[in-house]
């Protein structure tokens, strides 16, 4: 009995050292760091450890090798996306071996890797989100100016959710006068990805903006996009479709509808450490009101701190050739702003 309680505990060490089954990292430093690789993106990989409370993160072009048998989203240079565990090739170790979990392997290089997250089937393990806000008050003027904007992403092998929002607020008081402004902006944009670089694109937008007299505009788009670059450094992709457009203003109660073209462009680039640039262009000719034409344009700036948090500049500019009573071409916002993504 005293022989057997021993070898009972052993075989429960091992046990459990086995369902842990650690991640393992080889640096081009000969370092080895052993843990739960979380990502790969932005050039970034993000791995927790036991003996660190913070997660290391480690530029991806200093990784030289990974053995891992989790599985993951894995996204590729050469547009292959699929889920599946990687591992170093003992012949070639300038290559990595991907085992997709339908039991088809191939063989890729580092920088043909572009994107990984840990795949685990919770649905919370597929979600992130970002928020953000800023407020100023200046007393000379007594101007009040409040945002938050939010985001959360969906990331799963065949297809991408994102919703958003953003809400402005401002106001002026003068004497026993009081003006107030607001500007509020929700939507929801899908992403269904086919062979090679091609996807499909859904789009809901919903828009209220006293700037151009509109009490709501809503937007519902599908269209068909192709990436055109993607590396660990820029993703460039275009997309061209129909959009649906509908709109009621203050100065009246009638409801506009009218169908129009979409042309698309967005870069999403990270090649300098900590700092990130998005920006996306949409154009709107109409297809039923003549020579109507709209823009959008949104850029976002954002800078990483330690904890997760970030500073940010954000810009959007929507344009209209052909605007209501009382309304502006142009609806133009700036702001800046400290976040948290988690």
């Amino acid at each position: 009995m005293r022989t057997f309680i021993p070898i009972l505990f052993l075989l429960f060490l091992c046990n459990n050292l086995l369902a842990q089954n650690p991640d393992t990292v080889f640096l081009s430093n000969t370092h080895v760091v052993i843990g739960e690789i979380q990502s790969m993106e932005y050039g970034v990989l993000t791995i927790e450890t036991e003996y660190s409370e913070d997660d290391f993160t480690i530029d991806w072009e200093e990784v030289i090798g990974v053995n891992s048998s989790s599985e993951f989203i894995i996204m590729l240079r050469n547009k292959y996306r699929l889920k599946a565990s990687l591992s170093m090739d003992a012949i070639n170790p300038d290559y990595m071996i991907i085992s997709s979990i339908e039991g088809a392997r191939m063989f890729a290089q580092f920088k043909d890797i572009v994107y990984l997250k840990s795949s685990e089937d919770r649905f919370w393990d597929k979600l992130s989100f970002d928020i953000d806000g800023g407020y100023s008050f200046t007393r000379a003027s007594n101007t009040t100016q409040f945002s938050v904007n939010g985001k959360a992403n969906y990331t799963d092998t065949h297809f991408f959710i994102n919703t958003y929002s953003s809400v402005i607020y401002n106001k002026v008081s003068e004497d026993t006068t009081t003006i107030s402004t607001s500007r509020n902006n929700y939507g929801f944009t899908a992403q269904f990805f086919l062979k090679g670089s091609w996807f499909i694109i859904g789009n809901n937008d919903i828009l209220q903006s006293e700037q151009q007299n509109l009490r709501l505009r809503t937007t519902g788009q599908i269209g068909l996009g192709k990436m055109l670059i993607r590396n660990n450094k820029v993703f460039v992709g275009v997309a061209t479709g129909l959009a649906s457009n509908t709109e009621r203003f203050y100065n009246t109660d009638d409801k506009d509808q009218s169908y129009e073209s979409l042309l698309q462009a967005n870069i999403n680039a990270y090649g300098y450490k900590d700092l990130r640039f998005s920006a996306q262009a949409q154009v709107y000719p109409s297809i039923t009101v003549k020579k109507r034409i709209r823009a959008n344009y949104t850029a976002t700036l954002k800078y990483d701190l330690p904890l997760d948090f970030y500073i940010g500049l954000n810009t959007t500019l929507n344009y209209d050739n052909q605007p209501t009573e009382d309304a502006t071409n142009f609806d133009f916002v700036f702001q800046s702003n400290v976040g948290w993504s988690f």
